[in-house]
């Protein structure tokens, strides 16, 4: 499909004067009994044709919707070929993880990245751990040494008592995952 706008050497959804100048301008250049250059003819023609397109509201609309359509389908294709290349290489990674772990069960041995993740997952829980603990003890801690200040500067007990309580929860819910569900899944 010719791109029209470039032909005049206009950009997408110039309007209607922009396109009369542009026209007058290379009608000028182009037009055969002012330049006798070869290709000239051709180049009038192809502008001449350009001009009458783009002038018909019918067929200028029609051409702007199949243009938009075309750069709408362009931006499909390559958001699907960027998923395939995704894919592809997602099942590389498990073929890959599938030989290393056939390996290793055929010499009777555990993969050694399993024993790296459970590591730094143990490592992650004992960090997330000691924060839902800091979260549950700081706040009681503070309050404790507030009582210590006179009446008047002191906060309420809902102040220390809601983070308190949100470190107790997850302590719960940690304690829960690690020793009743993980033991029952064993």
């Amino acid at each position: 499909m010719k791109n029209y706008y470039h032909i005049l050497g206009l950009q997408q959804g110039a309007s209607e004067d922009e396109v009369r100048k542009a026209y007058r301008t290379l009608a000028k250049r182009y037009h055969p009994d002012v330049n006798d250059e070869e290709g000239a003819h051709d180049k009038f023609s192809e502008v001449n044709e350009a001009y009458e397109f783009l002038t018909d509201n019918a067929q200028r609309a029609n051409y702007e919707r199949l243009q938009s359509e075309q750069i709408d389908r362009r931006e499909q294709e390559r958001r699907e070929h960027i998923y395939m290349l995704w894919v592809k290489h997602q099942q590389r990674q498990t073929r890959y993880r599938s030989a290393v772990a056939s390996e290793y069960a055929s010499r009777g041995k555990k993969v050694p990245y399993s024993k790296l993740y459970g590591g730094a997952n143990a490592f992650v829980n004992v960090i997330f751990l000691l924060l839902f603990l800091a979260i549950t003890a700081v706040p009681i801690w503070r309050y404790v040494l507030q009582l210590s200040l006179p009446e008047a500067q002191q906060r309420s007990i809902i102040y220390f008592l809601m983070p308190a309580l949100l470190g107790i929860i997850f302590m719960a819910y940690g304690y829960y995952y690690w020793f009743v569900l993980k033991t029952d899944k064993n």
